[in-house]
């Protein structure tokens, strides 16, 4: 793999970065955070134009079919300003699941909508549960005439207060923990028994609980065949899992950049504190975590766009991402002192979604699972070319 971006991604980047640059200042991420919807529509729509909801869509169904690794850039991009937005749910795990499971009528429905900026998706798959495996799922989706009725709770379900549509992940059949007997649904937001209530989180980002009672919802919302939904879903999380840590991969090198610059100003005993030397060593070890990382997920992100077998990788990629973007909030937070932690520090922005960061889309404990999973009950494919 040659890890020189090609011409076109370069372009890519440097549009994305001025895009940020421009639009998605920390004043702005403050601004979403105190806002309803958690993001903004105007962006949303921007970025629609731009054709980044679109950018690994099949260009069949209005998207530019550009692949994985074009995603992580972007991503990446996003990541550098702690971008709020629906993109994740939205373009990556729903524009994935409906592209991968649904039928031809629902791609023509749904994701020509999602390329657009016309409609918003959220993902509910996690419950009362700290484990993220899909054999945790107890939500029941009950047979019911021509149809499914659904009821349960949804928890962590991002961006639901602003979404026309919930990607639903239910039992049909079997019990805990197998991971057969689950199905996907394509559920109407404002349903008839569905209540959303916002619940805190360190990020003061927009996380739901999302509560179903006795919701009916018609066989034609049913996404993929009904009891085999990780088929479909687990490559989606896969896609979903390396868009996020090349997210976090962007936060960790933009918290870095600024602990940097400021370790090189500031002066503390006649000296910067740049030249003490467990400020440099911190600084160090980070640069060459977060290098790590971004070349784990890129690499990853290529191989995936190869069709190549890559769960133990993404495993990796997941794993590694979520603890480097945390002890980089958390020592990037520590060079800037006291004013470290006060919240008219932008730096501060970044501290407290680190932890958050390092749980979405599973902890490390999952991901280590997968990845000792791949090496030592099956032969990890070394990839190489």
């Amino acid at each position: 793999m040659d890890m020189k971006l090609t011409e076109e991604q370069s372009q890519l980047q440097e549009a994305v970065r001025r895009f940020m640059d421009d639009n998605c200042g920390m004043d702005f991420v403050r601004e979403m955070e105190a806002s309803e919807l958690g993001f903004s529509r105007t962006m949303w729509k921007e970025m629609a134009d731009l054709g980044w909801l679109g950018l690994d869509l099949p260009d069949q169904w209005g998207g530019l079919e550009l692949g994985a690794v074009n995603l992580a850039i972007l991503m990446k991009e996003l990541g550098r300003h702690i971008c709020p937005t629906p993109m994740l749910s939205t373009a990556v795990i729903a524009g994935e699941a409906i592209a991968r499971a649904g039928s031809d009528e629902q791609r023509s429905q749904y994701l020509p909508q999602i390329a657009d900026g016309e409609i918003i998706i959220a993902f509910a798959m996690q419950e009362f549960n700290r484990k993220f495996h899909p054999g945790a799922i107890k939500f029941e989706a009950r047979a019911s005439g021509d149809g499914h009725v659904l009821s349960g709770t949804k928890m962590f379900v991002e961006y639901a207060g602003a979404a026309d549509q919930l990607l639903v992940v239910a039992r049909t059949s079997q019990t805990a923990p197998s991971t057969n007997g689950l199905t996907m649904f394509l559920v109407d937001a404002d349903s008839a028994g569905i209540e959303s209530t916002r619940t805190p989180t360190m990020a003061r980002d927009h996380h739901y609980e999302v509560r179903f009672d006795g919701v009916q919802v018609p066989k034609e919302r049913i996404l993929g065949p009904v009891d085999a939904a990780w088929a479909d879903l687990e490559p989606t999380l896969h896609k979903a899992a390396i868009a996020f840590a090349a997210f976090t991969n962007g936060a960790s090198f933009e918290l870095h950049e600024q602990s940097t610059e400021f370790a090189k100003n500031r002066v503390q005993f006649g000296r910067p504190i740049g030249q003490m030397q467990s400020v440099q060593g911190n600084l160090a070890q980070l640069i060459m975590e977060i290098l790590g990382s971004d070349m784990l997920t890129l690499f990853t992100a290529y191989h995936m766009d190869q069709g190549r077998p890559v769960r133990g990788y993404v495993a990796k990629a997941k794993a590694f991402s979520a603890e480097t973007v945390a002890r980089t909030m958390d020592i990037g937070s520590q060079i800037f002192g006291g004013m470290g932690y006060m919240e008219e520090q932008d730096s501060t922005l970044y501290l407290r979604r680190g932890k958050q960061y390092e749980l979405m889309l599973g902890g490390t404990d999952y991901w280590y699972e997968i990845a000792a999973a791949e090496v030592i009950d099956v032969d990890d494919p070394v990839l190489f070319t």
